[in-house]
């Protein structure tokens, strides 16, 4: 695994850490936590599939 590619798993890492937190915080719910681990994953794998082109 690259540095690059461990960089992206550690930042996807971090956003759901981050996420569930908030979810469990009670500030967003079970739906919101869903769509935004999907947002999530989605973008940095645009992100990661613009870079790596």
């Amino acid at each position: 695994m690259s540095q690059f590619e461990a960089g992206t798993f550690i930042a996807y890492l971090a956003f759901s850490i981050f996420f569930l937190v908030a979810y469990k915080l009670q500030q967003i719910s079970l739906f919101a936590l869903i769509m935004l681990l999907v947002a999530t994953a989605v973008g940095i794998g645009i992100f990661y599939l613009l870079i790596m082109q």
